[in-house]
């Protein structure tokens, strides 16, 4: 065997001892990391080789209401972000940020103010007016009902005093005829005299009865006219408050309050600041400007293999399951259940946490399982709210 012979043999067991080294220290290191997930590799079927009375998933932690993202408006900026840090604890209504048209907003609320008072000082005006109005009419008709009363009491008094002249006259006049039909002689001039005296008093007393319905005809048709004056006051101080724009101008200011309103950013819902995004001078509309949420309920949204969903749901059917939640990032492990099947998906979808291990299925079809974390694990799993974790499932005995 010459030289050359022997040289390329020895450079091909160097190769070949090399992919070997290669290949053995690939699957160390990938036997490495996945025991340092705590997640088991997957078999060629996809399913979990966890023991029978046992189901482990990788799972990523959330609170149990959701993270709530902040936005502002489409179409506007941040003029100012309150100081903000993540871990700061909001109460509901607290301010996030301004916009950028406050100023605007504040300028439209103004000048709606200034429209409602001035339509409420035109229809004070107006009212004012009108109602200076009425009493004037109804002075007018409380004059006339009073001369009224007085010029028929004259009235009445004098016919009263001319029934009574009448009264008088006629007398006489029977007097006169007594004696003559007596036989006293009574001169024809007297006797004249005295029917005249009866006819005067007669016709006079007429002439005031006719005076007197005439009197009463006039006051009543100047009531009447009175009354229309004041009716008429009365629907024009109605029409002219009615004119006035109170209620529309009442209306644009509370658009205009409430438009200048949400030009505060508030938060939403009472919890925690995860993030702060947003920065002054930055769109809104399109990133959130925070994210915030309540990790007083924290939970462990697990993926478990479609495999193992019906075990798991046998599991839950007998009673609640017990859960641990792991991870080298936590200081301790987290408890938990699954109460009902209600927290197992009905739907199978794709894996959205990714195993490490270079042999691990990059694409799973999983359930996601919602694991309700004790209140005592909510405060060390708020700390890392989407913390990728290996959760196991075992059922209560």
């Amino acid at each position: 065997m010459d030289s050359r012979r022997v040289r390329r043999l020895g450079r091909g067991w160097e190769i070949a001892l090399a992919v070997i080294a290669a290949l053995v220290a690939g699957a160390a290191g990938g036997y490495l990391i996945a025991g340092r997930m705590g997640v088991p590799a997957a078999t060629s079927a996809g399913q979990s080789p966890a023991k029978p009375d046992r189901v482990t998933a990788l799972g990523r932690l959330q609170p149990a209401s959701g993270v709530v993202p902040v936005y502002g408006p489409p179409g506007d900026r941040i003029a100012r972000l309150f100081p903000l840090a993540p871990g700061t604890v909001l109460t509901e209504g607290d301010p996030v940020a301004e916009l950028e048209s406050a100023r605007d907003r504040n300028q439209e609320v103004q000048v709606a103010r200034t429209q409602l008072a001035e339509a409420t000082a035109a229809r004070d005006a107006a009212k004012r007016a009108g109602e200076q109005k009425i009493l004037a009419a109804k002075a007018e008709l409380n004059q006339a009902h009073a001369n009224k009363a007085s010029d028929l009491a004259a009235i009445d008094a004098k016919i009263n005093f001319l029934k009574l002249g009448v009264e008088t006259a006629d007398a006489g006049v029977k007097r006169l005829d007594k004696l003559r039909s007596s036989g006293v002689k009574v001169a024809d001039e007297d006797y004249e005299k005295t029917q005249l005296a009866a006819a005067q008093a007669t016709a006079e007393l007429k002439a005031t009865e006719a005076t007197r319905k005439k009197t009463e005809t006039t006051y009543e048709e100047g009531e009447k006219a009175a009354k229309a004056k004041v009716a008429a006051a009365e629907a024009e101080l109605a029409e002219a408050v009615a004119r006035a724009p109170i209620e529309s101008s009442q209306d644009k200011l509370k658009l205009a309050e409430q438009l200048s309103a949400r030009t505060t950013i508030r938060a939403p819902i009472s919890g925690t600041v995860l993030r702060v995004v947003g920065r002054e001078g930055q769109p809104t509309g399109v990133e959130p400007i925070l994210q915030m949420a309540d990790l007083t309920k924290m939970t462990a949204i697990a993926e478990v293999y479609e495999s193992d969903v019906e075990r798991l749901v046998a599991w839950v059917r007998a009673g609640p399951v017990k859960a641990e939640v792991t991870n080298p990032a936590l200081p301790r492990a987290l408890a938990g259940t699954v109460g009902s099947d209600q927290d197992i998906s009905r739907m199978i979808a794709r894996n959205q946490v990714f195993a490490m291990g270079p042999r691990e299925d990059a694409d799973r079809r999983v359930v996601e399982v919602t694991v309700h974390l004790d209140p005592a694990a909510a405060g060390d799993a708020g700390r890392f709210v989407g913390l990728q974790v290996t959760v196991t499932l075992e059922p209560n005995k």
